[in-house]
Order: C-alpha cells, then structure tokens, then sequence
C-alpha cells in the first residue's frame, strides 16, 4: 500500500459519520493485517520468534525454576547436615538422587557436590569423579574447591595427568591464599611422582616467593631442597 492509498483510506474512514467503534476495532485491524504484510517477513517472523523466547524464558525462570530451586533447598537440608558432620555413609544415600532429580538448579549442583566429596572420602574414586564433573559453581570458593576434589579423585584413581591439570586449575585459578597454597603443594607433588623435578622446584619457589607468611610454605624449605637434590642443584 503506497502512502497515497493510507490517506485516501483514513479519508474515508473520516467520512463516515455514524462508524461504531466495532468497526473502528475492524478497520484497525485490517490496516494492521496490511502494514504486517508488507514488511520484510523474516524481519517480522524475527522479531516472533524473539517475543515467543522471550516468554518462554520467563515463564521458564519464574513458574519452573525458582519453584524448583525452593522445593530443592528444602530437600537437601538433612542431606547437607549429615555432610557438615562427616556422616558420609549417610549422605551418599540420598546425594546421588537429589543430584539428579534436582538437577540444573543450585540445589542439584551442591547435592552433586557433597555426593562426589562424600564417595571420594569412602574411596569411591568413579563415583566421586562422576558427581564432581557434574558440578558447576558460580560462587568462586567452591567452584575451585570442586575442581580440587575432582583433582583428587582422578589422582586416587591412576591419572595422574588428569589430576595435575586440575590441581593447577584449582591453584592458579583461586584467589584465596590457602587454595592456591594447597592446590599448588599438591601439583608439585605430582610433578615429583612424575620425576618432573623442575617443575616441582618452580611451583616451591613461587609459593614460597608470593606466600612467604603462610604456615605450611613457611616450611617449604625441605620440598625445596629435596627438588634441587634430584636435579643435582647441591
């Protein structure tokens, strides 16, 4: 429709004196029908198909999730209690179900966490793998504190390799002085598994560097030594 024919339309509607406000609703609806087909329809079927995610993803967070994380939260509690008591045997019980059931929300992730933390201190080093790499933490601390656990389990379970790109993960990535401590201790001891005695040597060095007031690089001076020994540095 050119702009000459939009005019001479709404001249018309003008001129009709006694239009109800029916046909009004109509007429609009009829010019609305028409401005639609003359755009550019993948534009317009864009911009539908925006509105219908849009929706949709609001109606996801709000009548799906949030509800989900709430009913989540309070399954857990006596779950999480037994976890804060060592009471590993327990948690494990119900852990690995919570974990799957609730999963994709906070609830789920954590459940999966005291799962995997819980297997690796029963030395279920599969299991505790398996629930550990299901664990996706925003909060920073126990994001890399997972990631440690995972470093753990994959050491007990002969993959060393695995294991140390996971400790230094967890070091390098923390910004908490003791994770970066513990995680970093536990890569060079790897490397030392693996007669990797320079790389051992620079992780002492740089923690002892960079955390000289820490108790346990405080003593680092032994790890030190013995590295130097090996690559016959004395």
């Amino acid at each position: 429709m050119s702009n000459n024919d939009i005019i001479d339309q709404e001249l018309d509607n003008t001129s009709e004196q006694e239009q109800s406000p029916s046909s009004q609703g109509n007429a609009l609806l009829d010019n609305l029908k028409q401005w639609l087909n003359q755009q550019n329809k993948p534009l317009v079927y864009s911009v539908a198909a925006m509105l219908i995610l849009s929706i949709a993803y609001f109606g996801y967070q709000y009548l799906y999730k949030l509800p989900k994380e709430k009913e989540g939260l309070e399954a857990i509690y006596q779950t999480q209690a037994q976890f804060d008591v060592d009471s590993f045997n327990l948690v494990v019980k119900t852990a690995p179900k919570l974990a799957d059931q609730y999963s994709g929300t906070k609830a789920g992730n954590l459940a999966a966490y005291m799962a995997g933390a819980s297997y690796l201190r029963l030395s279920d080093y599969k299991k505790a793998i398996t629930y550990l790499e299901q664990c996706s933490f925003e909060d920073h601390v126990m994001k890399y504190q997972a990631i440690g656990l995972l470093g753990d389990a994959y050491i007990e379970d002969k993959n060393l390799d695995k294991g140390l790109d996971l400790y230094l993960k967890a070091s390098k990535g923390s910004e908490l002085e003791f994770s970066k401590v513990q995680w970093g201790i536990k890569a060079a001891s790897v490397y030392e598994k693996k007669n990797e005695w320079q790389a051992a040597l620079d992780i002492y060095l740089d923690l002892k560097k960079n955390y000289k007031e820490n108790d346990v690089v405080q003593e680092m001076d032994k790890y030190i030594g013995r590295a130097k020994a090996k690559l016959g540095e004395y």
